[in-house]
C-alpha cells in the first residue's frame, strides 16, 4: 500500500501542475534557461547538505563521530524518506536507522532526531513572523501581518505544555505505566525498554550544552536547509519572470505544505499545489504559477527521491550487529 501511495503521489506532483495550467504550463517549464534548472538542483542539493552538516554537529555534540558520507547518506536517503511516506512519518526513523548503520546507538539516534525536529519548529517559529513583518510586499492583507506572531505563539505553548508536563511527571506517569505494563509484550522487555529510554533522556540533556560555535553552527545549519528549501519556488517564479516577495513565498509554503500533510498524502501533494495556487494567485497570474509549481514539484519531490534512491544504493557499509550491540551496551 505504501509503494501504491508513493507512486500516485510521483504522478501526481506532475499531473497536478498540469491540470492548473494546462499545456501551458509544460511549454512554459520546458522555456526556461538550462542554468535556471541547474540552480533549482541546485538549491536542493544545498539544503540537503546544510541538514547533513546539521547531523554531523548534533552527533558531534553527542561524542558520537558521523563521517561525512554517512551524514551525507543520511540527508538525501531520509528526506526522501519525508517526502515519500505520508505526513513525513517515515523520516525520522529512516534517520535513526541511517545512522545506526553508521555506528550510532539507536538511543542516541533517537535523541538526535528529535532535536533535529526541535530545531526546526524553532526556526519556523521565529522566521515565520519576521517574514510576515518585514518581507511580505505592499499588496499584503492586514490579516497577514496581524497573525505573524501565531506561529511563535502555538510553539511557545507547546513548549510550555511539554514542560508543564514534565514536572508534573510524578502524578501522571505511575498510573500510565501500570496501565502499560499490563500489556505482556512490555512486561517481558521492562528492563531494556528502561535502559533506552534513559539513553535518551539522558543523550537529550547533552545536546542541550555545548559551546556557543556548536550553537552558531547549528542555527546557521538549519537556516541554510530550510531557506535553499523553500527558495524553490522564489526562484522557479523568478526564472519564469515573475519575481514575488521571498517573504511572501515563504509564508505562503509554510502554511499551505504544512496544512496539506494533514491530509495523508505524501509531500501534501494535491493539497498544497492547490492551495499555493490559491494563496499567491493574487499576486501572480495562474499562467505563471502553475509552471513553477511544476518546477517546485521536480525540484523538491522528484529530484529528492532520485536523490535518496541513489544515497540508499551507495549506502554499501553495514555495521555488524555485535558491534551496534557493543556501542550500545
Amino acid at each position: 500500500m505504501l509503494w501504491l501511495a508513493g507512486a500516485a503521489a510521483v504522478a501526481a506532483g506532475i499531473i497536478v501542475p498540469l491540470a492548473l495550467g494546462g499545456r501551458g504550463a509544460l511549454a512554459a517549464t520546458a522555456s526556461i534557461p538550462r542554468i535556471d534548472a541547474v540552480a533549482l538542483g541546485a538549491l536542493v542539493i544545498a539544503s540537503a547538505v546544510a541538514r547533513a552538516i546539521k547531523l554531523r554537529v548534533l552527533a558531534m555534540r553527542l561524542g558520537h563521530r558521523v563521517g561525512v558520507g554517512r551524514a551525507l547518506i543520511t540527508a538525501f536517503a531520509s528526506d526522501a524518506a519525508f517526502q515519500a511516506t505520508p505526513a513525513g512519518a517515515g523520516g525520522y526513523p529512516a534517520t535513526v536507522l541511517l545512522l545506526r548503520r553508521g555506528g550510532m546507538p539507536a538511543a542516541a539516534g533517537v535523541a538526535l532526531s528529535a532535536a533535529d525536529q526541535a530545531l526546526d519548529s524553532l526556526f519556523f517559529a521565529l522566521a515565520l513572523p519576521l517574514a510576515c513583518v518585514f518581507d511580505l510586499g505592499n499588496a499584503v492583507p492586514a490579516a497577514w501581518h496581524a497573525f505573524a506572531w501565531l506561529p511563535a505563539g502555538i510553539v511557545l505553548v507547546a513548549m510550555a505544555t511539554a514542560a508543564g508536563a514534565w514536572r508534573l511527571r510524578a502524578r501522571w506517569w505511575p498510573p500510565l505505566r501500570g496501565q502499560l505494563l499490563r500489556l505482556r509484550w512490555l512486561r517481558e522487555r521492562r528492563e531494556p525498554l528502561r535502559a533506552f529510554c534513559m539513553g535518551v533522556l539522558a543523550d537529550l540533556s547533552r545536546l542541550r550544552n555545548g559551546s556557543p560555535l556548536v550553537t552558531l553552527a547549528l542555527v546557521l545549519a538549519v537556516a541554510a536547509q530550510w531557506v535553499a528549501r523553500y527558495g524553490v519556488l522564489w526562484f522557479a517564479l523568478a526564472a519564469l519572470g515573475h519575481a514575488l516577495p521571498f517573504g511572501l513565498v515563504f509564508v505562503a509554503q509554510s502554511v499551505a505544505l504544512h496544512a496539506a500533510q494533514w491530509t495523508g498524502v505524501p509531500a501534501g501533494i494535491g493539497g498544497g499545489d492547490v492551495a499555493l495556487a490559491a494563496a499567491l494567485s493574487p499576486w501572480a497570474p495562474l499562467a505563471v504559477l502553475a509552471p513553477a509549481l511544476l518546477l517546485w514539484r521536480l525540484a523538491t519531490f522528484h529530484t529528492v527521491l532520485l536523490l535518496g534512491a541513489i544515497a540508499l544504493a551507495c549506502d554499501r557499509r553495514h555495521v555488524a550487529v555485535p558491534t551496534v550491540a557493543a556501542s550500545e551496551a
